[in-house]
């Protein structure tokens, strides 16, 4: 291709990894072209790109624009990928299922003879049912909020196997939310949201949480991307660079979040760690104090831990939705269970640990209510739990 340029269409363009992720697979410009669906055939054949990436809600709204369809289209019914050729043609293509394909096979989940249930009914949601049926999948169940299957007698399908949600619920901004309750489903082996950011997804989360193997959607963009972009350029791609790609995408987005007792060091380490990799430093106490206008014993005096906490999640939540961060938390972050979640949602946490006598007490409040030592093991488990690994710090230097 001679202008070497693409983009990805879409409405709601914010949340998206795409112009990143296809710089690490070709040296073409890479826009996102955020446009309502009046405009988007005068976008398609302005003649100024060799070729488009298709998002919510364009899957299946391009096609009419399109010349010619792939023959994986004309299965599926849905492009999430246009060829703008040098004689004008129009070309739409799916390198979706390619990248689902790939998302199924890297998680190892068994589709074959199961029952599948799919929830959204959209363009993403075609794709999915079509590689499913074509990995023998016994049943795809596909659910939306009207239609025969719904939300209101989802009831019907709790023993499915495998959930893959295609709807856009959960997506940066509106992460925490899910549209199932996974308690009720007994049966299930796996569990996919094509949702890539936030990393986790409050699905995903709920997955990990009862055990059930759950993978976001960072696979099937970058093996979809990888693909697209071997189309775009017309030459292969080693299929070793889409774990290369994940690897790297993934340290660039995701936060890192410090977790740990009261004066182990995470202001410290936290802004070294921030030096370090060029993210963005936060303390969630200092921000604390900047929204209440007092200091934090002050406000644990005035208006008691209770009031401490709700304040203190609310300041989580505004940061850990955020990407490229280190955020240095609270030593009392673990003891509200509503947090896990935040933290979780699109940080690698980390537990510093750091020598009992060693630890900074002054100016924190349950730092000095009974000894270090309860304190510490009251806390001990969950600090474990909520992280994905520990660092000791052997330094003297305090916060």
């Amino acid at each position: 291709m001679n202008r070497k340029k693409a983009g990805l269409i879409g409405r709601k363009l914010g949340h998206s990894y795409s112009k990143r992720i296809h710089s690490m697979f070709g040296e073409y410009e890479y826009d996102l072209c955020e446009v309502e669906e009046e405009d988007l055939e005068a976008l398609i054949r302005s003649g100024k790109y060799d070729g488009f990436n298709v998002t919510i809600p364009y899957k299946k709204t391009v096609m009419k624009y399109c010349d010619e369809l792939s023959d994986t289209v004309k299965k599926i019914g849905a492009v999430n990928t246009i060829l703008c050729k040098e004689d004008g043609r129009i070309i739409g293509d799916n390198t979706d299922a390619y990248g689902f394909t790939y998302m199924l096979q890297s998680a190892g989940v068994q589709i074959k003879g199961r029952k599948c249930l799919v929830l959204g009914s959209g363009g993403a949601s075609l794709t999915v049912q079509a590689v499913l049926k074509e990995q023998g999948a016994a049943e795809v169940i596909v659910v939306s909020r009207t239609g025969e299957n719904n939300y209101d007698n989802i009831d019907r399908h709790y023993d499915s196997h495998v959930i893959v949600n295609t709807t856009p619920v959960g997506m940066y901004p509106d992460n925490g939310k899910t549209l199932l309750n996974l308690d009720n489903f007994t049966n299930c082996i796996g569990v996919f949201d094509l949702i890539y950011n936030p990393y986790r997804t409050q699905l995903i989360l709920d997955a990990i949480k009862r055990n059930i193997p759950a993978t976001g959607g960072m696979a099937m963009l970058a093996a979809q991307a990888k693909r697209t972009s071997e189309l775009f350029q017309n030459k292969q791609i080693p299929e070793e660079k889409i774990e290369t790609a994940i690897k790297k995408i993934t340290e660039e987005y995701l936060n890192i979040i410090l977790i740990g007792m009261p004066g182990a060091g995470k202001t410290f380490l936290g802004k070294k760690i921030a030096e370090q990799t060029g993210k963005q430093w936060i303390d969630i106490d200092e921000k604390i104090v900047e929204q209440e206008k007092m200091s934090i014993p002050d406000i644990f005096e005035q208006k008691g831990e209770d009031y401490f906490r709700k304040v203190e999640t609310e300041v989580l939540k505004k940061y850990c939705i955020q990407n490229r961060m280190v955020i240095s938390t609270g030593g009392g972050v673990v003891t509200c269970r509503r947090n896990y979640p935040i933290i979780r949602q699109n940080g690698k946490v980390i537990w510093i640990r750091r020598d009992m006598d060693h630890l900074e007490v002054k100016g924190r409040p349950l730092s000095q209510n009974g000894s270090l030592e309860e304190l510490y093991h009251s806390r001990k488990s969950a600090y474990k739990e909520w992280s994905d690994e520990a660092y000791y710090n052997h330094t003297i230097r305090n916060e």
